[in-house]
């Protein structure tokens, strides 16, 4: 990203009360971020039902010398930017209506192309929930999606731990800028992350860190990812805030059952009671819901197919694979289509199939074995 187009999405989080449905409402009229500080875009824009408290926060001195000092922050750490605007921005995300104007971001944002799993809970992690985390990570692990967290104590660090266990992608959300990795004790799986998974945030270090923007930041975990899971959560809190915005994203929660007596517990049967999130009674189910073993049976079939080498058969056998290539076939369509005595087709079916390239069905149909 440009320092121009940089410095109007600072301008934009530098406006106190301009909000992201106000900003993103500017940006899909004037598809220019940098535009919207421009003297004649009211005037260029007169669609725009904009209110004039807003008309007036845009055209007024957006705090200059701070957004400088966070432009010489962000460079001199090495800090990446994407905008609502850019084709890097993350699809899913984008479909939320208060979806953040500018995501700034350490380490790897391709992560986010993967399907992406929320796991969140309390911070007050007990055993079971530690079990349900490396439960999780295992059973998902041969699908390899991206898990994304916040960064806070228990259920998010724990899924951080197991995540890595599993060599899987992890994207930490944050609800600080970059100038305070907030909680300090974590700073070394901040940097961990920033070389070996993602971390972002939707805060410049001239946002006033208050205990809102964690709340706010819950919307991002949600909708980063097409599910949430909620391990453990006490009758109020964080998790249970994402759970809500994934309700409204349209998005599968699931929440982990426990017994009635322990806190922990209680959040998550309370997300289930109110219809807000499904029972995750197996976590195949989780995973047939999302269909990922579908996916991962055409991904492995596909991988396979482009692995055989047609110049490793003889040249009737290559004729053979060419035609089975495209769809299962009928020894007598085979015949046809080949042009050969069924005798030789037959001789080598048989090779192919002792090879594990070709598979008989019933009623003499054959296929490829991948």
């Amino acid at each position: 990203m440009n320092t121009q187009t940089l410095t109007s999405y600072l301008k934009i989080l530098a406006c106190d009360g301009l909000g992201v449905v106000n900003a993103r409402k500017l940006l899909e009229a004037s598809q220019d971020v940098t535009a919207i500080f421009e003297s004649d875009f009211l005037d260029r824009f007169l669609e725009l039902t904009i209110p004039p408290s807003i008309k007036k926060l845009i055209q007024e001195d957006h705090h200059s010398a701070l957004i400088q000092d966070e432009l010489q922050f962000i460079q001199e750490n090495n800090i990446q930017c994407v905008g609502f605007l850019d084709n890097a921005y993350p699809k899913l995300l984008k479909e939320c209506a208060d979806a953040p104007v500018v995501l700034f971001y350490k380490g790897n944002l391709n992560l986010l192309q993967n399907d992406c799993l929320s796991v969140v809970g309390t911070r007050k992690i007990s055993s079971f929930g530690k079990e349900m985390v490396q439960n999780l990570m295992t059973s998902v692990a041969p699908y390899n999606p991206t898990i994304v967290s916040g960064m806070a104590y228990g259920v998010d660090i724990c899924a951080y731990a197991e995540a890595r266990k599993n060599k899987l992608g992890m994207v930490g959300v944050m609800g600080t800028s970059f100038k305070t990795l907030y909680p300090s004790a974590h700073k070394k799986l901040y940097y961990d992350l920033f070389e070996n998974g993602l971390v972002i945030t939707e805060y410049a270090g001239f946002n006033t860190h208050v205990p809102e923007l964690f709340t706010r930041r819950n919307r991002i975990i949600a909708g980063l990812s097409k599910a949430t899971v909620v391990v453990e959560s006490a009758e109020k809190g964080g998790s249970l805030i994402t759970a809500y915005f994934a309700n409204d994203y349209a998005r599968e929660v699931y929440a982990i059952p426990g017994r009635m007596t322990d806190e922990f517990s209680k959040g998550c049967l309370r997300l289930i009671h109110e219809n807000r999130a499904q029972v995750l009674y197996d976590f195949n189910h989780l995973i047939d819901d999302l269909n990922w073993n579908k996916e991962i049976a055409v991904k492995v079939e596909t991988e396979v197919k482009k692995q055989i080498d047609l110049n490793q058969f003889s040249a009737v056998q290559q004729t053979i694979l060419k035609c089975l290539q495209e769809k299962e076939l009928h020894i007598d369509e085979l015949a046809l289509q080949t042009q050969l005595e069924m005798a030789t087709l037959n001789a080598e079916l048989m090779m192919l199939e002792l090879d594990s390239v070709v598979i008989g069905l019933p009623g003499k149909m054959f296929k490829l074995k991948y």
